[in-house]
């Protein structure tokens, strides 16, 4: 099935990746939130995937994040400012989304979707909220390590992602399923982020109860603590997810990687549930 895919700019300068599929099969639009560093390119399998099968698809780039304007203003950007953005093109938009978002930009989802009409969200290795994040949520001293060479501070309150391939490969491709090319783009395309976004994220307040559409959990297993080893079955603990496949064969930019198909088919699978 053919699609037409086009940039559509919202009055704020928000910039959102929109495939539309010539014959449209679902009522449900699927709105893609992407994490620190990233942008909407990080969903380019995901969006041909999906739009070919009929679905309208939508990809948000947060202020200051790759196609939107706003990048001489990121150092100033907090999680509340993430949280507007989504709304927003949410009301772009219109009619009932499913609401899909990772890393970061799966706890701004959450949040997002507090008192909203979604018709499902679907969290992709997905930061913890404020509750679990002091709970469950436990960095090993080799990433953060990592992590500290990886995020190089900027005079205007952003961090830049280091070029490093070999790092970025380790963090966001630890099971090594990703191609030297998606990899050399990947490190290409990473950016700056947000110093106050990257340090408060995880600790963003998300009431459950007020998250009303079903919502689904993929994640990997790892990063809890003793109490809860698994971080994201801890998520979806917390906020009574319908669903969830918790995987050890999982990396975090499972979207890039060689079997992404495979987890696309999953998400598909729950969609159309």
């Amino acid at each position: 099935m053919s699609y037409m895919r086009s940039i559509m700019e919202l009055e704020s300068g928000l910039c959102v990746e929109r495939y539309l599929p010539a014959v449209t099969r679902s009522r449900n639009p699927l709105l893609f939130v992407h994490g620190n560093f990233h942008g909407s390119w990080m969903w380019r399998f995901f969006l041909d995937y999906f739009s070919s099968r009929g679905i309208s698809c939508y990809a948000l780039n947060f202020r200051g994040h790759w196609l939107s304007r706003g990048h001489a203003e990121l150092g100033r950007a907090a999680v509340d400012d993430y949280v507007q953005d989504v709304h927003e093109c949410l009301a772009a938009i219109g009619g009932q989304a499913i609401l899909i978002g990772h890393s970061m930009g799966g706890v701004v989802s959450q949040k997002a979707a507090e008192g909203t009409p979604l018709k499902k969200l679907i969290l992709l290795d997905s930061a913890p909220c404020k509750a679990v994040t002091e709970g469950f949520f436990e960095l090993d001293q080799k990433r953060k390590e990592m992590t500290g060479t990886m995020f190089i501070p900027q005079p205007d309150g952003t961090l830049l992602w280091a070029k490093d391939r070999d790092k970025t490969s380790a963090l966001l491709f630890e099971k090594n399923k990703v191609s030297a090319e998606v990899l050399a783009e990947t490190v290409d395309c990473l950016g700056r982020e947000s110093a106050r976004v990257l340090q408060n994220h995880a600790l963003l307040a998300v009431d459950p109860g007020k998250i009303t559409c079903p919502v689904y959990v993929l994640g990997r297993t790892g990063l809890g603590n003793r109490k809860n080893p698994d971080l994201w079955d801890a998520l979806a603990d917390y906020l009574g997810a319908a669903d969830r496949s918790i995987r050890g064969d999982m990396s975090h930019n499972m979207m890039l990687e060689d079997d992404w198909q495979e987890h696309a088919t999953l998400i598909e699978r729950w969609c159309s549930m």
